[in-house]
């Protein structure tokens, strides 16, 4: 698992944003690879886009912002943890 991917998890579950609890995805995307290389980048974005839709809840923001908005899904709260080794 790569490293900036993992931290992306870790961040998520530490600050509860889990369920209804929701955080804007291009923020946290930008703020956990702006120090990787293209390569990393591009590793990390198959990652993602792999993992996405199964442990990752995926909410359209409503009222003034327009962008996608994440959470973890509480469903799949072992399962992370187990991807985690915690």
């Amino acid at each position: 698992m790569n490293a900036a991917f993992k931290s992306t998890l870790i961040f998520l579950l530490n600050k509860h944003y889990i369920g209804g609890k929701h955080f804007p995805e291009n923020k946290l995307i930008i703020s956990r690879t702006k120090w990787l290389t293209k390569q990393e980048q591009k590793e990390f974005n198959k990652e993602y886009k792999q993992i996405r839709y199964c442990l990752i809840i995926l909410k359209k923001k409503t009222g003034k912002g327009i962008d996608w908005h994440i959470s973890l899904n509480p469903s799949k709260l072992q399962e992370i943890k187990k991807l985690l080794e915690i």
